[in-house]
């Protein structure tokens, strides 16, 4: 299967999960906070239906980004929906996920570079990039709500292999761009669970972090946490001292780099 069509599939797999889960919540659950400030479980939802029907429509509003999944930039839509009861939210949301697909069957990306339609031009955006945006802003959510909901699951999804993925990635930019240690500091990220990962990184002298070709020596520090953890830190969704996390080496430089996973608010 090509990249796009992975991402399709976890795109629809997710989105399937978040409505069948969110169809069996009580009123109260509806109401629960997230690990969004601000943001119950209704409101998630709401977001989520809101990026959907505009992608399905095909009117993405110009300057929304990755970044701007996030509560202060998608208030509108939340705050429109705020009275709309559980299941015509779900209805819209449904509607949405199946309209997009229908079109995508139809009419499949195969230029994972060309522009997709309905998405302004200055997002700079590519069918990669939005199609993989997707996966990763659902599946967050969708673990938001299962942790409020206390319905734990999704953790060995396809989409949470495109999500842990997507966050190593971004791994080279945490440590060596906003910890910025000096020259030669090396770091290890061990992670265990349903997505296994394993980054070790070196900062050169000219302030970049790479990926060691060697085997790490002593002076490694190394992260050690789980899938849920990792995605909890990389996402934005809790401090470090939240979450279980167990530290090999200098634990000042692995607090500051822990604090600094966040690539996505």
């Amino acid at each position: 299967m090509d990249t796009l069509a992975t991402y399709l599939a976890a795109w629809r797999e997710t989105a399937d999960q978040v409505l069948a889960l969110c169809r069996g919540l009580t009123p109260t659950e509806w109401a629960r906070p997230t690990d969004l400030p601000g943001w119950t479980v209704h409101d998630v939802v709401a977001h989520l239906a809101d990026v959907e029907t505009q992608l399905a429509d095909g009117v993405l509003e110009t300057g929304t980004t990755q970044r701007e999944m996030a509560p202060a930039a998608t208030r509108g839509g939340v705050e429109a929906r705020r009275d709309v009861d559980p299941e015509t939210l779900l209805d819209e949301l449904a509607a949405a996920v199946d309209g997009r697909a229908a079109a995508l069957a139809a009419d499949p990306p195969t230029d994972p570079a060309a522009h997709p339609p309905g998405a302004p031009a200055d997002l700079g955006w590519d069918w990669n990039t939005l199609l993989r945006n997707r996966v990763i802003d659902l599946w967050v959510h969708e673990q938001d709500i299962r942790r409020a909901v206390d319905a734990p699951g999704g953790m060995d999804s396809a989409a949470a292999e495109v999500t842990v993925a997507t966050f190593a990635s971004a791994l080279p930019y945490v440590l060596g761009k906003k910890v910025a240690p000096p020259p030669g500091t090396v770091v290890g990220w061990a992670v265990e669970g349903p997505v296994p990962l394993e980054v070790v990184l070196r900062v050169g002298d000219d302030g970049r972090a790479r990926v060691l070709d060697t085997a790490p020596g002593a002076e490694a520090t190394w992260l050690r946490m789980d899938t849920e953890t990792f995605t909890l830190l990389a996402a934005g969704r809790r401090a470090v001292d939240a979450v279980p996390l167990q530290v090999d080496g200098d634990h000042d430089l692995a607090a500051r780099v822990a604090a600094e996973m966040a690539v996505t608010p």
